[in-house]
Order: structure tokens, then sequence, then C-alpha cells
């Protein structure tokens, strides 16, 4: 059976096994394998049973935080800001005033503590990991129309919960705080979220055609077809982008794109200095904090990356709520993009599984 046939079974089985999933996607890129290669099964369209085809479109969510995180750690590298400056100096004004009325000492968490979720400030979006909370998702719910701004989250954020800890003490992930350094990307480089990160990540020297923020820079002029996601009733598509579009998501992009930019990062294509990205891989050594309800191991946690081993294998990457799943292997110098384009899968669902899977179909 060739790689493609043992490919195209995975995502068939997966489909079969797993009903709730609308479409199955898998991108496997591994050159010395002669693989680039993406398959797919079921349906990118639930209203009108168009199938899902490689190569589709679609709101990778947060697996934008490890191109903030590159693009963070170019601006440091550059000098241009410094991973102990503090939210007092990086975010003066509106953000700095806010983030006090919310408990918060500025004074006290660093561009560090962002991008190591050890920044104490509550998740917005804490509900998606926790419904019985009645949250900022409710709020979508509610009306999913609605255009959100940065400020708006983060305000949310400020009065719908508790600091989780002393800055640097706790483990807790937060997209509150991955938005928050988009803001620093955005007033240090004076662009857009998207264009600070696709100058400093260097998408045309990765190879990266079809990656943009949604509704804030231009598509390309060629977009690949859209793969829609759903949560719950939901057709994701029907949720206006500015739901998750400030750094904690925001991009839209296709499995083949973000097979680039992870092997691109951990061969050394992003960073001037390779120092940088063992800056970015050194894991978090704090407990995680308490009634976060989640189920992310601090010990697998780096900058806005987390780890994992397969089979003995070391794996980087970071997985999208609406589906997405990211992660390469730089030893074996493998990249697996899997798509699964639905938030609420049932318990015994194992993101990872397809990825171990896929590495062991290339023999």
């Amino acid at each position: 059976m060739t790689v493609a046939a043992r490919l195209q079974a995975l995502v068939d089985e997966d489909l079969a096994a797993w009903p709730t999933i609308p479409g199955r996607s898998l991108h496997v890129l591994a050159p010395a394998d002669g693989v680039d290669m993406e398959v797919a099964a079921g349906t990118a369209d639930l209203a009108t049973g168009a199938p899902l085809l490689p190569g589709s479109r679609y709101r990778i969510a947060s697996v934008t935080k490890p191109f903030v995180a590159a693009a963070a750690l170019r601006l440091v590298e550059d000098g241009r800001i410094g991973l102990e400056d503090t939210a007092a100096d990086l975010l003066p004004g509106t953000y700095d005033d806010l983030l006090r009325s919310g408990g918060y000492d500025t004074a006290a968490i660093t561009l560090c503590h962002f991008l190591t979720h050890t920044s104490g400030i509550y998740d917005f979006a804490a509900d998606a990991y926790d419904p019985s909370i009645d949250g900022f998702t409710a709020a979508v719910y509610r009306d999913p129309g609605h255009r959100w701004t940065r400020e708006e989250q983060v305000a949310f954020a400020m009065t719908h919960g508790a600091p989780y800890g002393d800055p640097g003490t706790r483990f807790a992930y937060s997209d509150t705080g991955a938005c928050l350094v988009g803001e620093v990307l955005e007033r240090v480089t004076g662009s857009s979220m998207g264009a600070a990160i696709r100058d400093l990540v260097g998408y045309d020297r990765l190879g990266l055609r079809h990656t943009w923020q949604e509704t804030v820079e231009p598509a390309p002029a060629d977009p690949p077809p859209l793969s829609h996601q759903y949560e719950g009733r939901w057709d994701v598509a029907d949720m206006d982008a500015s739901v998750d579009l400030y750094g904690g998501g925001g991009l839209m992009s296709t499995s083949a794109d973000l097979a680039r930019f992870f092997r691109g990062l951990f061969r050394g294509d992003v960073f001037h200095d390779g120092a940088t990205l063992a800056t970015m891989t050194t894991r978090v050594d704090v407990p995680l904090a308490e009634g976060v309800g989640d189920d992310d191991d601090p010990a697998a946690a780096a900058m806005f990356l987390f780890r994992a081993t397969i089979d003995g294998d070391v794996w980087w990457g970071h997985a999208g709520y609406w589906g997405t799943t990211a992660y390469t292997c730089p030893a074996r110098d493998v990249t697996v993009v899997a798509g699964h384009q639905r938030s609420d899968m049932p318990a015994g669902f194992d993101r990872m599984q397809i990825v171990g899977a896929a590495g062991a179909a290339l023999g």
C-alpha cells in the first residue's frame, strides 16, 4: 500500500469511528521520505453537502498563538522589546488601566509571562473549556454577528473572572494574555497583527501562500475553498471572525501553510539566532492553577507551544479549538497537520492519535 493510500485510510477510519466529525483532513510533510501530501474525507459544508477537498482553508484558532510568539521573539532578537519588559511598559494607557482595574499588578507581569501562560490573567474564553460558566461563548451564541474588539475582550476578562495567581507562579492558559501580545506586536510595528506576523515570521521565505488575518488583511487573490467548522449546532463561519481574531486566534490558513510554518520554525528558518528557538521551547516549571478547567500539562508547555512524545519521538506544536492539530517532529523532519473541524468532540477522542499514526504510516 502506498503512503497516500495509508494516509487516506487513516482519515476514512476516523470519519467512520467518530461520526460527529463533519470532515477529516491530514497533511504530511516529510521531505526525506519525498512526502508532501494532503488527503481528506467527509463534508466541507453540512448545509450543502459539498465534499471536503485537500488544500481547503479554515480558521486555525489557537494555532495562531505560535505565530504570535514567533513574531514577538523576532522583535526580541531585534532589540525592539525584551522578555522582561512589563505590561506597564509595553501597554501603557487603556490596557494598563484595564488590567489594573481587574486587580493585576502590571509592573510585575512580563512579556515572558504572557508567552508562557503564567501571567495569571483570567481567560476571557474560559467557558469554552468549562461550559458551566456563563461567559464569553454564551455571549457569542446570543449575538454571533457582533463585532468584538480586543479592548472588549480584555474588559470581559476583567469583569468575569479573578486572577489565577501571582505572575510566574501558576500555569493557566489565557487567550487574554495572547491577545495582549497581539496588541504589543501592533504597537511596536505600527502594523496590524497579521501584517506584523507576516513580515517578522517571513511568509514569503517559508512559502506560506494562503495565511492571513481574517477580515483585517486582504484575502489572497486565489483563496482555496472553505472548510466549515462547527461548534454544537453552530457553523463557525456564521460567527464574526472577531470572536477569535486578536492574538489568541485570528489567522485563516491551510494545512500546507501550517506544515511549512512549523517545519521552518524548527529548522531555523524563522529566527536569526538558534538560541531563540531554545528560549521558545524552554518548558514551564510551575504548577497548574486551581479551577482552570483545562487539561493542559504545564510540564509540556513552552512559549505558545506544547511538547508531546509519541513512540519515543519528541513533537512540538499546538492545537486549535475548532479542530486543528499541527505538530512537527524535528528529529525525523516530519510535520503533520490534521483537521477534524469540530470543537465539541466526544470523550475519548484523542487529537494526537492521528499524528502518531501518520508518522508511523511513513514506515
